[in-house]
């Protein structure tokens, strides 16, 4: 069973055939002449009148056409570390470490202690599908078609390796920063924004009112709290919701999304 990292601080031939044979037929009846006895009037056929139209009869509407089945979203997560490396440096209390560059990159550093640390993504610049992810994650910590801003949690387990790394799809420049969650600047009070965000409350409240927003269909809403005296709690909705969580503050609330949140601490 993992252990947390010690608690911060404050988805057509029948046809033919049937031709053939009344053609041969018609051709023996001519050959054999008209028959005895038979009046002209008895071999003259009159045409006679077309019926008129039933005004009952309603013409069948044409069916409509079926609609084209749209194509699946492809899988844009990298399943292989990208080409070129970064390396970002050591990561201790106090601190950070950072690396930059443009388009997709491996980005590796190595966490000095043991603490859970936090990764914040500038890709606000970037065109087309930008994803940042790592070695083995099933869901990466963010995606988006286009731009993409946001703070990330990680290595919130003790006993993982300290050489850690992220890898990043993107087409255009970037910058990331990784620091210690101890490092992180308190915040109090109703906070609100758009995007993922790591938040260090320092309130001491019993609870924490939340309002969500997706930004499209496909968006969601997922909460990490970790208490510095409670257990961690998990929670959120892939539609709007309100809704209040029993929590114990202070502590850090890591959210992951690309909507827009409200998150009050109460009692």
């Amino acid at each position: 069973m993992t252990t947390p990292h010690d608690r911060p601080r404050p988805t057509v031939a029948a046809l033919a055939a049937a031709f053939l044979v009344a053609v041969a037929s018609t051709a023996c009846a001519a050959a054999e002449g008209p028959a005895t006895g038979a009046s002209p009037s008895a071999r003259t056929a009159t045409p006679s009148e077309p019926a008129p139209p039933r005004a009952d009869v309603t013409p069948e509407a044409p069916a409509p056409e079926a609609e084209p089945t749209p194509e699946p979203t492809p899988d844009l997560r990298p399943t292989e570390a990208p080409a070129r490396s970064v390396a970002a440096g050591t990561v201790a209390e106090g601190a950070p470490a950072a690396a930059e560059g443009r388009g997709s990159a491996e980005v590796t550093f190595e966490r000095d202690g043991e603490f859970a640390v936090v990764v914040h993504l500038d890709c606000s610049a970037c065109s087309g599908a930008t994803v940042l992810t790592g070695p083995d994650r099933g869901t990466p910590f963010g995606a988006a078609d286009g731009a993409l801003a946001g703070d990330y949690l990680m290595d919130v387990f003790k006993g993982g390796d300290p050489e850690q790394a992220v890898w990043l799809a993107a087409e255009g420049p970037w910058s990331l920063r990784f620091e210690s969650w101890n490092d992180l600047a308190p915040v109090t009070g109703e906070q609100s924004g758009d995007g993922s965000k790591v938040l260090a409350f320092g309130d001491t409240a019993t609870r924490l009112d939340v309002e969500f927003a997706p930004a499209g269909p496909d968006d969601s809403f997922a909460g990490r709290y970790f208490s510095v005296s409670g257990s961690p709690r998990v929670f959120g909705d892939s539609v709007a919701f309100t809704d209040s969580y029993d929590v114990s503050l202070p502590g850090v609330l890591a959210i992951t999304t690309n909507g827009s949140w409200t998150v009050t601490p109460g009692s």
